[in-house]
């Protein structure tokens, strides 16, 4: 892996002698692109040079919800960035963080400016706290600026189903989870796979921020995604109004960020991923309902990966796909149209003018690309905006035509489609089998296929455990319930644990009840590895005091669902500001220590145990809502301590900056009380760890 050295030089460890330094100098990928004209002749030189510019520092702000976004960007916009203009740092004046034009309300944001101003200018210090307590709540993210392209394009609303097929790291899944949760009870889904087992869970580590019990993370190979049963009965499954494939590529594209492709790019990485991405973006079109849209993107230049495997697609498909022309949508983007043709080298570094040397005849370009629309594609180019290289695709199946199988020759993974879904009719030889089933397998002692594998369960890793639902009249249910007030309109059948017994240990989830039967009907034949959020976590308590905890996770879902009949005594108590700061600040203060008394008096009106605390959300329509904890003598606020520390910085202003020496701002916050996970993930980066690799990130573009 790359790194920058002092002298802001590129330099690989590729010897046991130390560290050498990477020439950002290539001629195989001179030649080839040049011979391409992916660009005219004129701007080639513009081109290759702004290829060799460190890319700039890019990310988006998130939030738990759109309002909390616009809100953190307005605090961006009117706390920092003014503070940020006419700084000159060693005679040269700096760039402050700019906008991107073409993100939807000015929620992403382009830093072009170098480590050392970051750690010693105090204004760029102060808003590196700011990106790094904001980062570490997931109300910020950072993302490459083409990279947020894809999700933009598909458009998703909050009924949708979607599906990532390869959606590690999980950049683009967050988006899409984002658009889902448009409104404050969205009815949509998002199935975000991967087929690297250990991407998989890189990917969990970045969505869980979002909270979404609407969520579902799979691990299944893209080209043989099953199809997920959501009916007892027929043939009921589940198609997608969204679909994003972001395949595998060579990734030249990233060459500002990743030096390694100076010095491995080669024809055969593009080559050899061709196939596998006529795969993927087939059984994606396949996974697509009627009407529905799926994007192709890769942060590839290559027209082998790009234009050729969209082509052979929608020859494929027979008319019933189209490419839908992108040039209105995301005004301010500066985009290119996509190649109608191209030239194939082979391994031999020889151009080739027909299928040989196992090149597929995909590969070449036809004399009917612009008849099929090719030319809608989007090529984005580093020296246009200032970005990576990306190439995206809109694609449209048509709402009035039935579904045909596609046409052409697919290679042995791709036939499963053929098998699955014969006449657009998903039907099987074997109602239960599913397409990961129905792959070949072959011997090495005997090279005749076997017989398709029988149906059963799918081996899970040992710190998996499986996903179990609870009956709504579990007695823990029935407990909770009646000890927090909750409605009956509560979806109680899509509360699940995850272990082999089936009952409630340590941790209750909550999903989405549309994603009930896609968990519940496909636990044999898909892997899942992440589903729901923590509604309750078991703590060991005294007797008469509820041992299950809400969590700050669940808290807004169970919120909605509190029952408040007259007369009732609810678990819900309200303060004001100063309170709340107070409880940030101070760990079990003692109820003498109270000098809000009317907060006092609903406490003491209420028995041990979790409360649900209210307030005040100002502008906000609706008030704030944290767990708390009511204990015998003190109160304690639930919330990590990056939580706390993200609270007290945007709603009280109190600025966290090392070495302030005010006291104040330095005092810890209350600790998490929220008990552990029942199945151990990766651990999320502690705030010094963000705080280095933010300040590491920002370079001189």
């Amino acid at each position: 892996m790359g790194r920058r050295g002092r002298n802001d030089h590129p330099r690989s460890r590729d010897q046991p002698g130390g560290w050498v330094e990477i020439q950002k100098q290539n001629a195989a990928f001179e030649e080839y692109y040049k011979a391409q004209d992916i660009v005219p002749e004129s701007e080639w030189e513009t081109f290759f040079d702004k290829c060799k510019q460190t890319l700039p520092v890019t990310f988006r702000i998130t939030g738990t919800s759109h309002h909390d976004a616009l809100q953190i960007r307005d605090t961006l916009v009117n706390e920092y960035v003014p503070f940020l203009k006419n700084i000159t740092w060693e005679g040269e004046e700096v760039e402050p963080p700019t906008k991107l034009p073409w993100y939807p309300d000015g929620l992403a944001w382009q830093i072009r400016v170098g480590k050392t101003v970051v750690r010693k200018s105090k204004p760029f210090a102060r808003f590196q706290r700011f990106l790094v307590v904001e980062t570490d709540v997931g109300n910020i993210s950072r993302q490459e600026a083409v990279s947020m392209i894809p999700p933009l394009l598909l458009d998703v609303q909050p009924h949708h189903a979607v599906i990532d097929l390869c959606a590690a790291p999980g950049s683009k899944t967050a988006q899409l989870i984002e658009a889902v949760h448009a409104v404050a009870d969205p009815t949509g889904i998002v199935v975000a796979n991967d087929s690297d087992h250990k991407r998989s869970h890189m990917l969990i580590h970045q969505v869980k921020r979002l909270n979404s019990p609407n969520l579902v993370v799979t691990n299944h190979d893209a080209q043989l995604f099953p199809r997920i049963r959501i009916a007892d009965e027929g043939e009921s499954y589940l198609r997608y109004d969204r679909v994003l494939c972001d395949v595998p590529c060579s990734g030249d594209g990233t060459m500002r960020k990743n030096i390694n492709v100076w010095r491995d790019w080669s024809i055969h990485n593009g080559l050899s991923l061709h196939q596998t991405q006529i795969n993927i973006l087939n059984r994606g079109l396949h996974l697509l309902k009627p009407g529905g849209k799926l994007v192709y993107s890769t942060c590839s230049l290559n027209p082998i990966e790009n234009e050729a495997v969209v082509a052979q697609a929608i020859r494929m498909w027979r008319g019933k796909v189209r490419v839908v022309d992108c040039a209105e949508l995301l005004p301010g983007l500066i985009r290119r149209k996509g190649m109608t043709s191209w030239k194939v080298m082979g391994k031999d570094k020889q151009w080739k003018d027909t299928a040989e040397d196992g090149i597929p005849a995909s590969c070449f370009a036809q004399d009917d690309e612009v008849e099929l629309g090719v030319e809608n594609c989007m090529r984005v180019y580093p020296h246009d905006q200032d970005t990576g290289g990306f190439f995206i695709t809109l694609f449209e199946k048509v709402a009035d035509a039935a579904d045909t199988a596609p046409a052409g020759p697919l290679k042995r993974k791709a036939k499963a489609d053929e098998v699955l879904e014969q006449n657009g009719s998903d039907k099987r030889a074997k109602p239960e089998s599913d397409a990961s089933e129905l792959e070949p397998i072959h011997s090495e002692a005997d090279p005749q296929p076997l017989a398709p594998k029988k149906k059963e369960r799918l081996p899970r890793d040992a710190n998996e455990e499986p996903f179990k639902f609870l009956p709504a009249d579990h007695p823990t249910i029935e407990n909770c319930w009646k000890f927090y007030s909750i409605a009956d309109d509560f979806p109680r059948t899509s509360l699940l644990v995850r272990n082999a017994t089936g009952e409630p240990v340590r941790t209750i989830y909550y999903v989405h009840p549309r994603l009930y039967p896609v968990i519940s009907l496909n636990d044999t034949k898909v892997k899942f590895i992440h589903a729901g959020i923590k509604l309750f976590a078991y703590q060991k308590t005294l007797e008469g005091i509820c041992p299950w905890r809400v969590q700050s996770e669940g808290m807004t879902v169970l919120y909605r669902h509190i029952a408040r009949k007259a007369g009732d005594l609810v678990r819900v108590v309200r303060c004001g500001l100063d309170t709340l700061e107070t409880l940030c600040h101070v760990t079990f203060p003692k109820f003498n220590e109270l000098k809000d008394k009317e907060f006092l008096n609903q406490l003491l009106a209420l028995t041990e145990g979790c409360v649900f605390l209210e307030v005040d959300g100002g502008e906000c329509d609706k008030p704030i809502v944290f767990p708390m904890w009511r204990g015998r003598g003190s109160v304690n606020l639930m919330l990590p301590k990056q939580d706390t520390a993200e609270l007290l910085l945007r709603v009280f202003k109190i600025e966290n900056v090392p070495g302030s020496g005010n006291k104040k701002e330095q005092t810890t916050p209350a600790e998490s009380t929220d008990a552990p996970a029942e199945t151990e993930s990766e651990a999320p980066p502690t705030a010094e760890q963000t705080e280095t690799d933010v300040a590491e990130s920002v370079e001189t573009a």
